[in-house]
């Protein structure tokens, strides 16, 4: 889906060194034509800034 069409509760599955890790959106915020999605995971937290057109592997 979209970047722009995240939702909080949305998770995003990622390969990290050979193991699936869950990303959960808990936030997302425009940053003009940007939008700031924060993630939870394992991991713990995080940012990152994405176009608002991206795709992202994400489902619902």
């Amino acid at each position: 889906m979209k970047v722009k069409e995240l939702r909080p509760g949305d998770h995003v599955l990622d390969e990290r060194n050979g193991a699936t890790v869950d990303f959960e959106v808990v936030s997302i915020k425009p940053l003009g034509y940007l939008f700031e999605v924060t993630f939870r995971s394992v991991l713990g937290m995080a940012s990152a800034a994405y176009h608002g057109n991206a795709y992202i592997n994400a489902q619902r």
